[in-house]
């Protein structure tokens, strides 16, 4: 798989454009932006700082973590994903132009792996949630595949719920946290996931407890997200594509993965880096701005090495927690 198989270049940068342009119109005035410690350790000494589309960004000193280091509030963040032009691009022609490629090169494969990674445990669950479900596609393939018995999306944009209703899952029209608080849903899976949701949201934390709290005892809950550490992301720094706020706020470590397990009163079973995109999506930073790169190691990488060199470091980095893309799964407490 390759970057623009799934983010094809003239989408990508007409998103990045609009969301540029929607973090000026939504968020005028930085000054009225609430500056916050950590999200993943609540510590707030900070170095290497920087803005991105006029957002403050620093990596925490204590664990490492990428965040943006002011926020706009809860109810302006939901205004912004409910009307900004750049989100509608999204909805309406990003994400349908690429659903297709995304249902073979993402989500089919993800449900295998998840598959075979619970079953390494002798985990099969009968009750599998998704919050964030968008259109449906991840419960679709589980489906498909024979995995689960019974599904439910979380989902809280009206049109994106109705497409999961039309696939005939049960869906909560809402949020995680609303989802977690109804005694209908409240402990209710034996899996919760939740794809690509943890770097959107101002509280890390607060997001975990409501996902958990869908899962029931000892039940297991799968994150998936963008990884602070990984190698794109240190590479790329502020000129990464995916350090793109408001969307995306938050870009954690492993140490703070730990820590917010750890404050949720979560199991850590596994966390992984399985990422296939980086040495790709660098080449493809490289092709477009030549000084986005000034490590000479990196340079030799995608600049020179062959296409099998290339593919053998992406291998390490995906298989030695390297890579920007990383799962994380975890158990909730018996009752």
């Amino acid at each position: 798989m390759r970057e623009f198989d799934i983010r094809p270049a003239e989408l990508l940068r007409e998103y990045n454009r609009l969301s540029a342009e929607d973090a000026d119109t939504y968020f005028p005035d930085r000054d009225k932006l609430e500056p916050r410690p950590c999200p993943a350790c609540h510590h707030d000494k900070t170095t290497d700082p920087f803005e991105k589309n006029r957002f403050p960004i620093a990596r925490c000193v204590n664990c490492g973590t990428l965040y943006v280091t002011a926020v706009p509030t809860d109810a302006a963040l939901g205004e912004f994903y409910s009307s900004s032009p750049s989100q509608m691009f999204w909805s309406q022609v990003f994400f349908p132009a690429v659903a297709e490629a995304r249902r073979e090169k993402i989500f089919r494969p993800r449900v295998a792996r998840i598959r075979d990674l619970l079953a390494e445990r002798n985990i099969v669950p009968d009750r599998i949630a998704d919050v964030g479900a968008g259109t449906g596609m991840f419960l679709e393939e589980c489906r498909n595949a024979g995995f689960g018995k019974e599904f439910l999306a979380i989902e809280p944009s009206v049109d994106l719920a109705r497409s999961c209703r039309e696939k005939g899952f049960e869906t909560f029209e809402g949020f995680a946290s609303d989802a977690g608080s109804s005694s209908e849903w409240r402990g209710y899976a034996d899996l919760v996931v939740s794809f690509e949701v943890i770097e959107h949201v101002i509280s890390m934390e607060a997001f975990i407890n409501d996902v958990a709290a869908v899962a029931k005892p000892d039940g297991f809950i799968l994150l998936t997200g963008l990884y602070g550490s990984g190698f794109d992301l240190l590479t790329l720094g502020e000129k990464s594509n995916s350090v793109s706020p408001p969307h995306h706020l938050n870009f954690v470590s492993y140490q703070g993965v730990k820590e917010l397990l750890a404050r949720c009163n979560l199991e850590e079973v596994a966390f992984l880096t399985p990422g296939v995109l980086d040495v790709d999506i660098v080449l493809n930073a490289y092709k477009d701005d030549p000084s986005a790169i000034t490590d000479d190691f990196v340079l030799h990488m995608v600049s020179r090495a062959s296409d099998q060199q290339r593919q053998a470091f992406q291998t390490y980095l995906s298989e030695n927690g390297l890579s920007s893309h990383m799962w994380i799964v975890a158990r909730k407490p018996p009752a």
